[in-house]
């Protein structure tokens, strides 16, 4: 898929086979000038708001990594910006494929040093995001192994905030995978990050206080708690990252459910994550992610969840 479109519905649209198309995304075939002009015909719609990437250049990026500059870092930026947006509307499974796809590219450009050190922070990105997906599609293993890569590329990159993401997301995938303690030190590496966007330690204090709840250290996950809701005040209005446009004031409404559930506080968590999900901005209502959220706190939330 390219920015998510289903191969069978990009072949309807173009005159190629879902087959050859397949074979063209994932490399075994060349992204000839034809392709280019066929998928140029169905991206560059301003309904799917793609018309701001330069396909032939991203053609070129992807077949000639070593010669790629910061234009073709900032399109492939843009798919990836849409193609988050993207599985808001069509969930996880619809898109990981195609954002492995964008891995191995971002990858091949932060090898080739394309653009310099950026290439390096938008591969952590890539693989951060690749990461998260492959926990939510049940790939455990292999998500924490993915993040683990994004940590080592957010280092090489010298991004502070995409390090922090890393290991934040290789915690919550560590909580899934069943190794509590090492999602408790990997949320405190995360906090320890300096120069990192401000919105991304609020996530992890309120991540610390999950954690110390399903420990069974109440008193602390209470301290921890109250140490979120301060972090989240705090950042009100800020301008919000594009790989974090979700932490909003109806998101911590949300975890601060989860940690009242962890607690075993449910009528306050059941409150909280009803007004959480009700501020929630309608784009974001009705995702996986959502969905998920309220799951965790009480299945039958899940159930009323609409967009």
């Amino acid at each position: 898929m390219v920015a998510g479109i289903r191969l069978r519905r990009m072949a309807g649209r173009t005159s190629f086979t879902p087959g050859y198309l397949s074979l063209v995304e994932t490399g075994q075939r060349p992204v000839t000038a034809t392709v280019l002009e066929a998928y140029r015909s169905v991206l560059c719609d301003p309904v799917l708001g793609l018309d701001a990437v330069d396909l032939e250049r991203l053609g070129s990026t992807v077949g000639h990594p070593s010669s790629a500059g910061r234009a073709g870092l900032a399109d492939l930026t843009v798919v990836l910006e849409r193609t988050r947006h993207l599985e808001d509307v069509a969930g996880a499974a619809s898109v990981v494929q195609l954002v492995r796809g964008m891995d191995t590219t971002a990858r091949t450009l932060a090898r080739h040093r394309a653009g310099g050190s950026a290439s390096a922070s938008l591969a952590s990105e890539v693989a951060c995001y690749r990461g998260w997906l492959e926990q939510t599609t049940n790939r455990g293993h292999l998500a924490d192994r993915i993040l683990g890569d994004a940590v080592k590329l957010a280092e090489d990159g010298d991004d502070p905030s995409q390090l922090a993401h890393a290991r934040s997301f290789r915690a919550d995938t560590a909580r899934h995978n069943g190794d509590l303690r090492r999602a408790v030190d990997l949320t405190e590496s995360a906090i320890a990050v300096t120069r990192a966007h401000p919105i991304l330690g609020v996530y992890d204090r309120f991540q610390r206080a999950e954690l110390l709840a399903l420990q069974g250290d109440r008193r602390r996950a209470a301290r921890a708690l109250k140490h979120a809701d301060a972090a989240a005040a705090a950042t009100e209005g800020i301008d919000l990252p594009s790989f974090g446009y979700w932490y909003t004031p109806g998101f911590w409404g949300l975890e601060r459910g989860i940690v009242l559930a962890a607690m075993g506080n449910m009528a306050d968590a059941i409150r909280e994550a009803e007004d959480g999900y009700a501020a929630l901005p309608d784009g974001h209502k009705g995702t996986d992610w959502a969905r998920s959220m309220l799951t965790q706190i009480d299945p039958e939330m899940s159930t009323g969840a609409t967009t």
